[in-house]
């Protein structure tokens, strides 16, 4: 009866034991995904969101660079026609290469959105500066007038798609980090059940082998007698 017992025992234990490594086989792939999943995040926060970003602050700065050689030819002497067209030509090319370069990355709906508003009046503003330049050409009073009236507003809006996208990198980049610090908590906690399981695997690996010796005794006495 006693080794009917023992025998039991040990099968029950076996399988408390079986049962252990089963969550640790889980833990272990739910920390794995865990991991990956804060990795992408780190990935996306650094590839989506902070290179596009500063690509955002490139475009600003060409957007303004050409505003300014603009004005310049306009209202001053300081320069002229194909100076002018040439400076506004290379800033024109750069902004293609940066809006190309910010499509490809990783853009939420209404990020698509604003980018599409801002390439439809940069084509707009790109159109107007053409004429400004041919009208200034003829008449730059006339020229200084329709910058006033109509180039201006194209600034204004342009600024606008700016700030928006600006914006929804701004929040999808906290969305991400917030998601990225949950993966990590949920980590740490499957980090702490692990150890405990192992703890509790030790202690039965220990009784395991307590009980053993144990039999191993009883069983030489039994074969003294």
């Amino acid at each position: 009866m006693k080794w009917a017992f023992a025998i039991q025992r040990k099968i029950r234990l076996a399988i408390v034991l079986a049962v252990m490594m089963l969550f640790i086989i889980l833990f272990s792939m739910m920390e794995s995904y865990n991991v990956n999943k804060i990795s992408k995040s780190f990935s996306s926060i650094y590839e989506d969101r902070l290179i596009p970003a500063v690509d955002l602050y490139s475009i600003s700065g060409h957007i303004h660079d050409k505003r300014n050689k603009l004005v310049s030819f306009i209202f001053t002497e300081n320069m002229n026609a194909e100076q002018v067209k040439k400076s506004i030509s290379s800033a024109n090319n750069q902004l293609d290469r940066l809006i190309s370069k910010y499509e490809k990355t990783y853009l939420v709906k209404t990020e698509t959105n604003h980018l599409q508003n801002l390439k439809k009046n940069l084509k707009l503003f790109e159109r107007d500066e053409i004429l400004l330049i041919n009208a200034a050409l003829e008449d730059k009073e006339l020229a200084r007038k329709l910058y006033l009236n109509t180039t201006v507003k194209f600034y204004d809006e342009l600024d606008k798609d700016l700030i928006e996208l600006t914006r929804v990198q701004s929040e999808i980049g906290k969305e991400l980090l917030a998601e990225s610090i949950k993966s990590q908590a949920s980590s740490e906690f499957i980090s702490r059940l692990q150890l405990i399981i192992a703890i509790i695997l030790g202690i039965i690996i220990m009784i395991l082998i307590l009980t053993d010796k144990q039999v191993v005794l009883k069983q030489e006495k039994f074969n003294l007698n």
